[in-house]
């Protein structure tokens, strides 16, 4: 029995001489971080590339627009984000193009042939989508509609015969 507790004894002092000679180390701090991202919705093929006739399919009589402050009707149309994501729960749209000089809140150049005319585009209900402009939508059922209206706007009449064109790109961030 004296040579079980010597063994005892020698693993313990054994272990006691291995802990006494650690020393000590400096703490180590570890960052971990990530970033979550929304992803993204799908743009519905409708939407991709429109074409808006601002005549609804007649052309637009320079009469109409020799005073100041004269416009065609509104033309409607959408552009339809669906298929998001379960975690995507609002979308941003904002728009880029030539400002028109007179009137960038909420018109771009144009780039026809006519002149003293500009391309005036908003959403429905009133809000300016000039070049900059953002509007944020909340996702419900997947998808979201961005009903938008443009219309030929001449701020200062006068307008001449000629081609009308502006292009506007839009893009979009997720949340």
């Amino acid at each position: 029995m004296i040579m079980f507790r010597t063994g005892v004894l020698t693993a313990a002092v054994m272990a006691l001489m291995v802990c006494s000679t650690a020393t000590r180390a400096d703490p180590v701090t570890v960052n971990i971080n990530g970033n979550v991202v929304a992803s993204p919705c799908d743009i519905n093929s409708d939407s991709v590339t429109k074409t808006i006739d601002l005549g609804n399919g007649s052309p637009i009589q320079a009469s109409n627009l020799q005073t100041a402050g004269s416009y065609t009707n509104w033309v409607l149309f959408d552009i339809n984000i669906v298929n998001c994501p379960a975690g995507t729960t609002k979308a941003t749209i904002q728009f880029h193009g030539s400002p028109d000089a007179n009137s960038p809140a909420d018109m771009y150049a144009n780039t026809g042939t006519a002149t003293n005319v500009a391309v005036q585009l908003q959403g429905t209900g009133g809000q300016q989508f000039g070049d900059g402009k953002t509007f944020t939508a909340t996702i419900a059922n997947s998808a979201y509609s961005y009903h938008l209206r443009t219309r030929a706007y001449s701020t200062n009449g006068g307008v001449t015969p000629g081609t009308i064109s502006a292009v506007v790109t839009a893009s979009f961030t997720y949340q």
